[in-house]
Order: C-alpha cells, then structure tokens, then sequence
C-alpha cells in the first residue's frame, strides 16, 4: 500500500459519505503520513479545500481484500493546527501532482 493507493480510497469513501463530493473541492494536500504493512494501512492527509477550510482525513484499512474494514475520519481543523499523535508528516509533492491530473480528467 502506498499514499496514491491510500489516498485514492480515502476520496472513495468521502464520495460515499456525500455524494456530491468531488476532487475539485480539495485545492492541496498540504500533509501527509502514512504507516502500513501487507495487511494493514493507516494513512492521514491534511487538505487546504476549495472553499477556504483545513480537513484532516484518517483513513485506516485492515486488509480489504479480505473483507476487512476500512474507514474515513474526517475532522475540521483550525488555521494552522496539526493533528496529535500520528507518524511523522511530510510535503505530498508527487501525490498532488496526481491530484492535479485528477481534477482535470474528472
């Protein structure tokens, strides 16, 4: 598993929660984070979105070829404020160079 793979399900399942979702919401990944082993993933993005907001989606998957569960944890964050707690972040370049592609073909 690796932050495309993650990320990608994340906005799966942010378009099952809401419909209406859509990748042109999301300006940038400002951060990311990700730990993950063969059957288990835990990832984390911080978006900077289209109409001014901060969001902060966990997503945790434990081996969903297998049937296992998955979920999205969406959390409103303040103007600067970092999530506690999670692995150490990085600046997702590649991954919103995907995203750019995306929005387009979308």
């Amino acid at each position: 598993m690796d932050a495309d793979w993650g990320f990608m399900r994340a906005c799966d399942l942010a378009r099952t929660a809401d419909e209406s979702f859509k990748l042109a919401w999301i300006a940038e990944i400002e951060a990311a984070w990700q730990v993950t082993d063969l059957d288990h993933g835990d990832f984390g993005f911080i978006l900077a979105m289209a109409d001014g907001r901060r969001l902060y989606w966990r997503y945790t998957s434990e081996d969903t070829g297998a049937g296992r569960p998955e979920d999205l944890a969406v959390t409103e964050l303040a103007p600067g404020e970092m999530p506690n707690g999670d692995a150490p972040w990085s600046r997702p370049e590649a991954l919103n160079k995907r995203l750019a592609v995306l929005r387009r073909l979308a």
